[in-house]
């Protein structure tokens, strides 16, 4: 194989090493730090459930304390995106 076949081959491998970084980018969503934070607490819930220090009814109850806890901040979270936006573009229409 000459230099050239190897370096052709090499320009693919990375090309195609790009197309599988950017597929997998755009099949996960971006995670915040509170999006980290219940998964690390679901995490630990299980945890303590397969190991036999809590009841079923105890991890139920823990699952759903977190995920209204994560509501509350999910709504708030998006009521500032959409307040934002709308000053943003607010902004573009007053330099137009």
């Amino acid at each position: 194989m000459s230099s050239e076949e190897k370096e052709g081959t090499n320009d693919e491998e990375v090309s195609e090493e790009k197309e599988v970084e950017e597929a997998l980018e755009e099949e996960l969503p971006k995670l915040s730090i509170q999006d980290i934070e219940l998964l690390m607490k679901n995490t630990e819930i299980w945890d303590s459930l397969l190991n036999g220090k809590i009841s079923i009814e105890e991890a139920k109850k823990l699952f759903e304390d977190n995920y209204k806890e994560y509501e509350k901040r999910d709504s708030r979270r998006k009521t500032k995106r959409a307040v934002s936006k709308k000053v943003k573009k607010t902004k573009k229409k007053k330099r137009v």
